[in-house]
């Protein structure tokens, strides 16, 4: 568990009392007891409270609410506040404050507005962590430690320069390895002396919104290094916090809060750092409930499947999408469900008491500007807080048993995207989502994993898209399969190395062998362009034809089972999916992007084959999970549908854990219920 002082779910939200007279404090206190409530993140942004000068530090108005809280058997999430630094701050040490892509200097002001290789803001960040630290370092209340808030903005200024530099002498060692992984012969931007470099940015070779919105660049090698860069000079701002908590607060647990699926930061080694990994979901209502799985499945992977932490989430409506609407009724406790579905052992919200000014006054709360619990979503909430107080720690430290991963990759992510070409369509997450929802809707449990993870426990692995692969990933992958795996890959992969240099011999490059097959041309469609896939009857007995779009490749096959060819233009007739043999298993390849259905067969297929069985069989609209922890296995059913839905049990018997009652055969759910089933295996 997250911490033993809390022996079931975090149920809680961040709370700004600094926003409010003491007075508001006693009522907020009585709220939180109807809500249950039994853990508050605090004091988020409050640095400028803390410290009103670089000498002067105040906790006396913190220490007031701290053991108010405690008193009233409320915990505290600990949070450091140097997200937000203060205005004093910036003007003495005007490098802390952050330069854009395009060379601007920013003044004082939003949030995240610092340069993480700032010498100053590395300093101060790390000594208001410590004060904290030092000054509640025998304090009960305390049950986490959260640094900073929702890392991710990048600075192009003269300081990440210079640190750059000093990271590429570190990683290259030498120009002339410097060269050659950048293939700095092109255009002739050969480098001479590691001065000569400069950050890639709007000013030299990053092209913002080029590629339908997406930054494009002239040089992919360089852009991706100086991603990876900035997101462990992150990284190195959070550990810089860790190293002076960590000297007086030994095993609380720390964490930082991801925001969303970040594109800027290598989750998988943020992963690494943190104890308990933890993040903020914020899906739009036209969010199918896929897409939000996902997110919670990737949050599960970066901690090798231990439960994870939901920071953050809206009671209701966010403030900040384009149309910010409400949450039907129903939907906040589905969706908080369906984290815990995924493996959270915590349910946190943003925030506790809606904001009366600035930009987040609209942004739902726990108790929102009507000042009572005793709105539609405050009895949802107190419905919610009560469940899971009943629950325990029932479910606490159970896992998510998976024989299927998909693997991602963030740097494979930075390539395919700063790819010019082959098409402006061919994005990332998108690709990983085709195969997701198809095991979503299969109600098969899958892992997200990186292509270098131990892959032993899995089955199956899926790699859509893994256009860029390391030495070490093309090992552990042939490992994987020789063993006995079946492995899943598709078009435009295999393609570079971990530098974004193309392996010479034919596409997939990486792959040949273990596919055996090779690329000779990769065409790109239209949007109103479609191709078709005949497939054989190893897949489908009735050899039907299937849409194809986006990608098809002209294809050559070596030694690899032909499963299924394209209808369509010059290349009809030709391989558009391949299964080999390699050692004990199989490796396929997917030359187009099918349509969902044949998506479907073909991870209904490969599943079979390795007894790889859906947990129920439902209709689409009913999420199925498992969760397992010792001998006790929870199945939760979650209906996302608009309709009562019927979902058969098979022949085991199960107990409903919201109130006991024992459930056989076929059962009910009511539109947007949730479901939870435990089923007991004797030893």
């Amino acid at each position: 568990m997250i911490n033993d002082k809390i022996k079931g779910f975090f149920y809680g939200a961040d709370y700004n009392p600094d926003q409010w007279d003491e007075e508001v404090w006693r009522e907020d206190i009585r709220q939180m007891k109807v809500h249950g409530v039994n853990v508050v993140t605090l004091p988020v942004f409050s640095w400028a409270k803390l410290q009103p000068s670089e000498e002067e530090f105040d906790f006396s108005w913190l220490d007031k609410i701290v053991n108010l809280l405690y008193e009233n058997g409320i915990f505290i999430n600990m949070a450091t506040p140097t997200a937000a630094q203060p205005a004093w701050m910036s003007k003495k040490y005007p490098d802390i404050t952050r330069t854009d892509i395009y060379g601007r200097k920013r003044k004082h002001g939003g949030r995240v507005n610092f340069c993480p290789n700032s010498s100053n803001y590395k300093r101060l960040s790390s000594t208001i962590a410590g004060k904290m630290a030092e000054h509640y370092k025998n304090n009960p209340a305390i049950v986490l430690w959260h640094v900073n808030n929702e890392y991710g903005a990048y600075c192009y200024c003269e300081n990440c320069r210079q640190a750059f530099i000093q990271w590429l002498k570190n990683k290259y060692i030498t120009l002339e390895n410097l060269n050659k992984c950048w293939y700095t012969s092109f255009w002739g931007h050969t480098i001479y002396d590691f001065d000569e470099i400069e950050v890639p940015s709007a000013l030299t070779e990053i092209l913002p919104g080029a590629l339908a919105g997406r930054d494009g660049t002239y040089f992919q090698p360089m852009a991706i290094d100086y991603n990876r860069f900035m997101s462990n000079s992150l990284l190195e701002c959070f550990n810089g916090e860790v190293q002076e908590i960590r000297k007086y607060h030994k095993e609380t647990s720390i964490t930082t809060n991801i925001w969303s699926i970040s594109h800027e930061l290598d989750l998988f080694r943020w992963g690494e750092q943190c104890d308990v990994a933890s993040w903020d979901s914020y899906p739009s209502n036209k969010d199918h409930p896929s897409v939000i799985a996902f997110r919670h499945d990737v949050i599960r992977g970066l901690k090798k499947g231990k439960p994870f932490l939901l920071m953050e989430q809206t009671p209701s409506q966010q403030n900040w999408q384009a149309y910010n609407a409400q949450k039907r009724p129903g939907v906040m406790r589905l969706l908080s469900y369906q984290c815990i579905a995924h493996g959270a052992d915590g349910i946190m919200f943003f925030q506790w008491r809606q904001s009366l000014g600035a930009c987040e006054k609209f942004h739902a709360a726990m108790v929102p500007h009507v000042g009572h619990e005793n709105t539609r979503i405050g009895k949802e909430l107190c419905k919610l807080g009560k469940e899971l107080q009943y629950l325990q720690d029932k479910i606490i430290d159970s896992r998510t048993e998976s024989k299927v991963a998909i693997i991602m990759d963030w740097a494979n992510w930075w390539g395919v995207e700063y790819s010019s070409g082959p098409s402006v369509d061919l994005t990332y997450i998108d690709r990983i989502m085709k195969y997701y929802k198809a095991l979503y809707d299969l109600n098969i449990p899958l892992d997200i994993v990186e292509p270098t993870s131990d892959l032993s426990k899995y089955e199956i692995v899926i790699a859509p898209l893994l256009y860029m692969v390391s030495d070490a990933s093309i090992e552990n992958i042939n490992k994987f399969v020789s063993r006995g795996g079946t492995f899943i890959t598709t078009f435009f992969s295999g393609i570079v190395d971990e530098n974004d240099i193309v392996r010479l011999g034919g596409y997939p490059g990486a792959f040949k062998e273990l596919l055996g097959i090779w690329v000779e041309e990769v065409d790109a469609l239209y949007p109103d362009m479609k191709n078709g896939i005949r497939v054989e009857k190893q897949l489908e007995e009735n050899e039907k034809t299937f849409e194809c779009k986006l990608i098809c490749e002209v294809v050559h096959n070596e030694n690899a089972i032909v499963l299924g060819t394209f209808t369509e233009d010059y290349y009809k007739g030709l391989p558009a999916i391949t299964e080999n043999s390699y050692g004990s298993g199989k490796a396929i390849y997917v030359a187009s992007e099918p349509e969902d259905n044949l998506i479907k067969v073909l991870i209904e297929k490969y599943c079979g084959e390795k007894n790889i069985k859906p947990i129920f069989k439902t209709d689409a609209e009913v999420e199925i999970t498992r969760r397992v922890k010792e001998n006790n296995e929870y199945i939760f059913i979650l209906n996302h549908s608009n309709i009562l839905q019927k979902v058969s049990l098979g022949k085991n018997s199960y107990t409903d854990l919201f109130n006991g009652e024992i459930l056989e055969n076929e059962i009910e759910i009511e539109p947007k219920d949730v479901l939870i089933l435990s089923l007991h295996h004797c030893l």
